[in-house]
């Protein structure tokens, strides 16, 4: 009975993480590689994961222990794995690559949070205990990539959906984790709103708002959730995902 009313509970864990934005190219010394860098960003922010992948693979081959091109070439290779209906063997890649790119420079935060995003999409098609241990993995990497910079946005919207995801468990699906599985780290309702907000003060996106409003949803906070869907459905459509996060704000409103 535990096996698999954990594994059912846990299943929707790390099926919303945004994907990486853009770090900033302003420390990097090389001309070049800094604007090569700034293409693929914008590559990446339109959703042409093909193309900023195929850039990357050239841009590594001039640069290829840099942790700025590694962690960029992870994170694609996780959005190509969604985009391919989440494809394990893009997020295996995508994981091996973020590893690569933390020996490179383990204090680079991107990094941290690219190994994050990996750990959370292969755990979809993993069993219960390699889930969980997964889950742990998420969690970790997104605290250090908080912990090492202050502009990912990307890491406290992980960390904001960890939150919000664990504290949903009920206390009997809580008993069996920690009791078969060893548990959990500690999570709160109050802590995914705490990190969506701070994602928000970094970037305003649509995404965060979005996330935001579906933990008020689930905390019976209605009028705080419709409050966060009417200004995201006012803000310009800036991310590739941008409309269809509009389309899901707007089924989330009418079941509030």
């Amino acid at each position: 009975m535990a096996r698999p009313l954990a594994a059912a509970l846990l299943l929707a864990l790390f099926v919303g993480f945004g994907s990486a934005a853009a770090q900033s190219v302003d420390h990097i010394d090389d001309e070049d590689l800094a604007a090569a860098l700034a293409e693929v960003d914008e590559l990446r922010k339109n959703g042409e994961f093909g193309a900023a992948y195929g850039r990357l693979n050239d841009i590594q081959g001039e640069y290829p222990d840099r942790a700025e091109v590694l962690w960029r070439m992870a994170a694609t290779e996780v959005n190509m794995g969604e985009q391919r209906g989440n494809s394990t063997s893009f997020f295996e890649r995508g994981l091996e690559t973020a590893n690569a790119a933390l020996e490179a420079d383990s204090s680079n935060g991107y990094a941290h949070f690219a190994r994050s995003m990996a750990e959370g999409r292969l755990a979809l098609a993993a069993g219960t205990r390699e889930r969980i241990e997964r889950s742990r993995a998420v969690k970790h990497h997104a605290d250090r990539a908080i912990e090492l910079e202050d502009d990912i946005d990307g890491a406290y919207n992980a960390r904001g959906q960890w939150n919000r995801e664990v504290a949903s468990l009920g206390f009997m699906s809580r008993a069996i984790v920690r009791t078969v599985y060893g548990g959990l780290p500690d999570a709160s309702y109050e802590q995914a709103v705490e990190d969506f907000q701070a994602a928000i003060e970094i970037e305003d996106r649509i995404l965060h708002r979005y996330e935001l409003a579906r933990t008020y949803a689930i905390m019976e906070r209605p009028e705080d959730a419709r409050e966060q869907i009417d200004i995201l459905l006012d803000m310009p459509e800036v991310y590739y995902n941008d409309a269809d996060l509009k389309e899901q704000a707007r089924d989330l409103r009418n079941d509030l």
